[in-house]
């Protein structure tokens, strides 16, 4: 079952998208907006406050970004879902969101219900990723037998790949396929017919399963990046 109520703290510095987002979110009783920032200071700061189950978060803040909020945040309240909602679609920017400790990352133009069920899935402890944004990580993969080693290949080039398991691929083509979106109307793979009228909670029980699977890639990620930002200095 999904929380009763869920807490969220909305991160967006556009007033317009701030208020529609607010708007669409006040529709759903059990969603809770406990406060708002425009900024990522601030957004850390809130967060201290509020202490939210969610955060939706926008990546293009004045000040430090959505990303570096994201980091400080997760470092205070690592328990704490940070759904990335953005028009953002460079590489770089879902890499470094993901990296940086994000739950899930989701595109502006998702639909209001739709973004209900992903805070809900994200305040359970769920990774969601958008179709596009799990097709655009895939395109940087290859699946390798060394990709438990830390010191498998891995860069944020552009063309550059990395090592992920068979396992990793899976969770990662799992949402590529929009097997969890809840709609089976989107589902027209004939290879995916076991999931069409699939029970729901079997099918979110499956989601937490890869969740974790793509929580330990997130996490070599991470770790990744902070060798290269100190080989750096």
């Amino acid at each position: 079952m999904y929380p009763a109520t869920v807490r969220i703290l909305l991160v967006e510095d556009n007033d317009i998208v701030r208020l529609a987002q607010t708007h669409a979110l006040q529709q759903f009783p059990d969603i809770v907006l406990s406060d708002h920032a425009v900024d990522g200071l601030s957004a850390v700061r809130k967060a201290a406050e509020a202490r939210p189950e969610v955060i939706l978060m926008d990546i293009g803040l004045p000040g430090i970004d959505g990303i570096e909020a994201t980091t400080l945040i997760k470092d205070g309240q690592p328990e704490c879902g940070i759904l990335v909602i953005t028009s953002e679609s460079a590489d770089q920017a879902i890499f470094h969101a993901l990296a940086a400790g994000a739950d899930a990352f989701c595109r502006k133009d998702i639909a209001a219900a739709m973004l209900v069920k992903v805070i809900q899935l994200v305040a359970k402890g769920a990774v969601w990723l958008d179709p596009s944004v799990a097709t655009r990580i895939l395109a940087h993969c290859l699946v390798d037998s060394r990709a438990a080693d830390e010191l498998a290949i891995f860069n944020f080039g552009e063309d550059e790949k990395f090592a992920i398991s068979v396992a990793e691929y899976e969770a990662l083509n799992s949402f590529r396929e929009n097997r969890f979106s809840g709609d089976s109307s989107s589902v027209n793979n004939s290879n995916l017919n076991p999931y069409i009228g699939k029970d729901q909670h079997l099918l979110q029980e499956e989601m937490l399963v890869q969740s974790l699977i793509l929580r330990k890639l997130f996490s070599r990620i991470a770790k990744r990046r902070q060798v290269k930002c100190d080989c750096s200095h």
